[in-house]
């Protein structure tokens, strides 16, 4: 699968040179390991590996770095440059040998323009936390102006995500996150105000792989007050480590009514009346796309969240797509992060556990058992799950 993977990044420098729309067919195997009794489980995950990596080949670039040398590999740092849907697929091969069911398809991939709509909806779902966005300059905000888009965005960019939608969103908008301090240790603070420590710990209280955080840059108002800028940074971060691995800037200028007093209510039919307000829903709408079609993308995780004789309890479940007979992989990452001289952090250093297949799944959260220890290592409270 490794391989597969670094030929589908490859293949996707090429692929995203073609015009937006244009359909293209890619071929992709998916394999998974077959439970007694459970044939037809393990058939349906390895076409779904098959699915989600026939979309990889064209929704990655070679700008993803990967880790090497155990199955953390692919893990680290995606960057999601062009979208593609898998609009049919068609099953060329299919057997099981020992123990191991393999899946050949073909698949025919819809470009979409952009980051207009979900890439990739194969596989198991993302939970993305959406976190506050504060000013850069909040004295860009006149006296008895509406105020409240630091805390509030966060539950007005979550309502632009439809019903349907190929991730899962939560919101905590009194979590602030300055877009220099999770990729760096701040000297004389204390870890648990980190900024990837305080990432990590919210996004275990939302079950969250990845937290989308950022900034307003400029709410500019200019001189004779008849036009404003809306300048939002938006950040994706892995909820492991705190690592930034997606960042795009959104702006739109609003010309008019651009002014918005005290009295209106945020996120009201009032505010979104006004052409300020316009244009910040704008902005919250052009983030929301670009943050689905980015998270659902990036790699699966899970943690556990119980240990013991009655198996090992995952904070995913079938809302997420799990299903009994999925196989997944089980890393215990360290607790202080690799730093390099200058403060800037690196990532969270991950040591393999073994391997884990579910057996019983609820609504949200499932039962697993481990199936290959890695040097006789007991799966562990905290321990992170992460999908092939």
């Amino acid at each position: 699968m490794r391989q597969r993977l670094r030929c589908g990044l490859m293949a996707a420098a090429l692929a995203l040179g073609a015009p937006c729309g244009q359909a293209e067919t890619v071929i992709a195997e998916g394999v998974a390991t077959v439970q007694p009794g459970g044939l037809a489980p393990a058939r349906e995950e390895a076409i779904r590996n098959a699915l989600a990596d026939a979309a990889r080949q064209a929704s990655l670039t070679v700008e993803a770095r990967s880790g090497s040398g155990n199955h953390q590999a692919a893990f680290d740092q995606v960057v999601i440059r062009s979208g593609v849907r898998v609009e049919r697929h068609r099953i060329l091969a299919e057997s099981e040998q020992d123990g191991v069911y393999r899946v050949r398809l073909s698949a025919e991939l819809s470009a979409s323009s952009g980051h207009a709509g979900p890439v990739c909806r194969e596989g198991h779902t993302r939970r993305l936390l959406l976190a506050g966005f504060p000013l850069q300059r909040p004295e860009q905000l006149a006296m008895r102006e509406m105020t409240g888009y630091a805390q509030l965005t966060a539950a007005e960019a979550a309502r632009r995500f439809p019903d349907g939608a190929a991730i899962l969103v939560d919101h905590q908008g009194e979590l602030m996150v300055l877009p220099a301090v999770p990729e760096r240790v701040v000297e004389g603070v204390a870890a648990d105000f980190q900024g990837w420590s305080v990432i990590r710990d919210a996004a275990r209280r939302h079950r969250a792989q990845y937290v989308l955080a950022g900034r307003f840059r400029s709410l500019a108002l200019s001189a004779d007050e008849k036009s404003r800028e809306v300048d939002l940074e938006a950040l994706i971060l892995d909820a492991s480590s705190g690592v930034c691995v997606a960042r795009q800037r959104f702006r739109r200028v609003a010309q008019g009514r651009v002014k918005i007093p005290g009295s209106v209510i945020f996120g009201s039919s009032a505010h979104y009346a006004t052409d300020f307000g316009q244009a910040y829903a704008a902005v919250l709408d052009d983030m929301a796309r670009w943050a689905e079609a980015t998270t659902s993308c990036l790699p699966f995780s899970a943690r556990v969240i119980r240990s013991g004789k009655d198996g090992i309890h995952l904070d995913a479940g079938a809302e997420q797509g799990l299903a009994p007979g999925d196989l997944l992989s089980a890393f215990r990452p360290d607790r202080q992060p690799v730093v390099t001289p200058g403060g800037e952090i690196l990532g969270l250093e991950k040591r393999p556990v073994g391997e884990v297949v579910v057996t019983t799944v609820y609504p949200r959260f499932a039962i697993a058992r481990l199936q290959t220890p890695a040097s006789g290592l007991q799966v562990e409270v905290g321990d992170e799950l992460h999908g092939h």
